[in-house]
């Protein structure tokens, strides 16, 4: 009896640590195909002899499509399981890598990636929710550590898997390392567990997920394009109709008897300060692998190798301490950590401030390391707490939920920060700062421009961060009481 006990006790173990591993693979790929080809962009447009503004969509059609389909699969998966989802999900983005490898053509490439996103969206929506469903509650903490570990590991490995595999084998082999890890992780979802399903009889809201998908596609193509036109036409447009689709987002589901979202879910002031702040800190956070290397190359004059290096100490120091601050928030509590997360990632912004032209590099790589090592502690357990919380039968909405808010604070912080610095460093350099970004070369900076620049950018992100713990800690009190559990 007891032998029986122990067999089936050290099976589960085991189908945990498979499951963990598979979740584990598929948030690698997915998060590195974020940004491998960017590296790229510049071979592929020469290869497939077509413009640099038309490989850009490389990029933007995959994070269109996680963006706009990420909250709606997730709820698919609510409604009628994630374990078939998810494997569909696998076989796309599988699939997808293969034709992206074997294009021959610019537009055959961006049609690829829009299928390859419908792939990541799957996967990166369920991975979080299969935590809620295969973890007891209390090891939550500790999983949502090793995955946003992946995520982060994927983020900052793209760009440097990306050259190496380019350099050695040409740019179809960044796709095409996607086809054995895809195969692995198939085989080991197949022995997934079936997921809960509680609400078979109600109808996807198709009228919900349409009208947030055009919402969240005019964001991001207007916060995409504002980066170049400023406030154009073009752009203003993009916003109002993102405006008027959210309002008739909201309306759809206030009407609706099976919503997408279930707007009860906002009005428990910590989960929906938990994806507000998100979004804040993951735009400031971007701010950081987007706008240091030019201080690093233009204003240090330091080699590509090197600065790719240096910023690659960043999501270094977050996928070391995801771990342990998933540990830390098992000891400690969720609430605790996150607020002093928020914090050393204050500091560390603050840190990039008294950046000089003769800082050393060990200088910059301790500054780095704190800021993205301490966001750590605020993601892991931001992340669990809110799964923890999550029933069932919402589990794929709430993950959804929470890759969205990363993705749309990543968006906005890519132009937003990348607008703020070109001010400060045209100010500095003595150019008109109301000429549009377009205009804006830091190539052509002074260093001591480009130094100011970075001093500017980061003051701003300070008192972003600051505004964000001052609200953490006044809604995620433990006296405030929830009114709605999701």
């Amino acid at each position: 009896m007891e032998s029986n006990q122990a067999n089936q006790s050290r099976n589960i173990r085991m189908n945990s640590s498979l499951i963990l591993l598979g979740l584990s693979l598929a948030t690698l790929m997915t998060s590195i195909d974020t940004n491998i080809v960017a590296v790229g962009l510049p071979t592929i447009a020469k290869a497939l002899n077509t413009s640099f503004s038309s490989v850009q969509w490389i990029v933007l059609s995959y994070l269109l499509s996680i963006t706009t389909l990420i909250v709606g699969i997730g709820r698919i998966g609510d409604l009628f399981g994630k374990k078939w989802l998810y494997l569909i999900g696998i076989v796309i983005f599988t699939t997808a890598s293969l034709v992206c490898g074997l294009s021959s053509s610019i537009n055959m490439l961006i049609a690829a990636r829009v299928l390859q996103g419908i792939g990541g969206a799957i996967l990166m929506s369920l991975s979080f929710a299969f935590v809620g469903d295969v973890t007891p509650k209390e090891k939550i903490p500790q999983v949502m550590g090793i995955l946003t570990a992946m995520l982060t590991l994927g983020i900052g490995l793209g760009p440097s898997l990306g050259g190496i595999l380019i350099s050695l084998f040409g740019w179809h082999v960044i796709f095409f390392i996607n086809i054995p890890i895809g195969i692995i992780t198939f085989i080991i979802a197949l022995n997934f567990p079936k997921s809960e399903v509680t609400h078979t009889e109600q109808h996807f809201d198709w009228l919900g997920v349409l009208a947030l998908a055009v919402s969240l596609t005019c964001y991001d193509l207007g916060i995409t394009f504002s980066e170049s036109q400023g406030l154009s036409i073009n752009v203003l447009l993009l916003i109002i109709f993102s405006i008027i689709s959210a309002a008739v987002f909201i309306i759809i589901e206030k009407n609706i008897s099976s919503p997408l979202i279930n707007l009860r879910i906002f009005k428990d002031r910590i989960i929906s300060s938990s994806l507000g702040i998100s979004v804040i800190l993951y735009a400031m956070i971007m701010s950081i692998g987007m706008i240091l290397p030019f201080f690093l190359s233009d204003a240090q004059g330091l080699p590509i190798l090197e600065v790719g290096l240096l910023i690659a100490v960043g999501p270094l120091a977050t996928t070391l301490m995801s771990p342990i601050a998933g540990k830390a928030a098992a000891k400690f509590g969720n609430l605790p950590v996150m607020i002093s997360g928020m914090i050393g990632f204050g500091i560390g912004c603050l840190l990039m401030t008294t950046l000089t032209l003769s800082s050393s590099p060990i200088g910059f790589a301790i500054r780095i390391a704190i800021s993205n090592g301490s966001f750590a502690f605020f993601q892991t357990p931001n992340n669990a707490s809110i799964m923890a919380s999550a029933k069932p039968d919402q589990r794929g909405v709430i993950s959804g939920l929470l890759n969205l808010a990363r993705t749309l604070g990543l968006t906005t912080g890519a132009s937003l920060m990348g607008a703020v610095f070109a001010y400060f460093t045209m100010t500095t350099q003595g150019i008109s700062p109301h000429i549009e970004n377009k205009q804006f070369s830091a190539s052509l900076a002074s260093p001591a421009a480009i130094t100011s620049g970075i001093h500017g950018t980061f003051t701003i992100a300070v008192i972003a961060v600051v505004i964000a713990i001052i609200a953490g800690i006044y809604y995620f009190s433990p006296t405030e009481k929830k009114s709605y559990r999701v």
